[in-house]
């Protein structure tokens, strides 16, 4: 939590989508040979990199918040653990996409790791949502303005 205010389901949208359109730009470099696409796959992996590791440090922040309402252990570890797994995968297939990118050669299994980050950060994401939906990580303390009226009274 920064300031009292929880970030973590804001942050982690933008490397879900900069590695799933990152991923996509790889197959189209890939298929088409394109010398205007060579660029895009790098350069949205690395920012979907940056994006993964802000997403990593907002959801250390709230995760003690999560605990607090009661949200079980065990799926916050488990949703940790699948977010540190899609936060490796990113960092490889950003380091792939740059070093075959320019050469054009191996570029095949720089685009297969920017595919399998996309499947590991889905199951991130995936494991975030049941974390919300289901344990009820999204509640919101204290019941917001009206709460605090009604403290007042008592």
């Amino acid at each position: 939590m920064i300031g009292g205010l929880e970030i973590h389901p804001s942050v982690v949208h933008f490397p879900v989508a900069l590695v799933t359109v990152g991923a996509l730009f790889s197959v189209l470099y890939l298929c088409l040979g394109r010398e205007w696409l060579r660029w895009f796959a790098p350069i949205l992996l690395s920012l979907a990199l940056l994006g993964a590791v802000a997403a990593y440090f907002s959801g250390q922040a709230a995760e003690d918040r999560a605990e607090e309402i009661g949200v079980p252990h065990a799926a916050l570890e488990e949703h940790e653990s699948a977010g540190i797994w899609a936060l490796g995968v990113i960092a490889l297939a950003c380091l792939l996409s740059w070093a075959t990118h320019a050469p054009r050669r191996g570029v095949w299994v720089a685009t297969l790791i920017a595919v399998v980050a996309v499947a590991a950060t889905f199951r991130a994401g995936h494991l975030g949502g049941t974390l919300v939906y289901v344990h009820g990580a999204g509640r919101v303390q204290g019941g917001g303005a009206d709460a605090g009226a009604a403290g007042d009274t008592e």
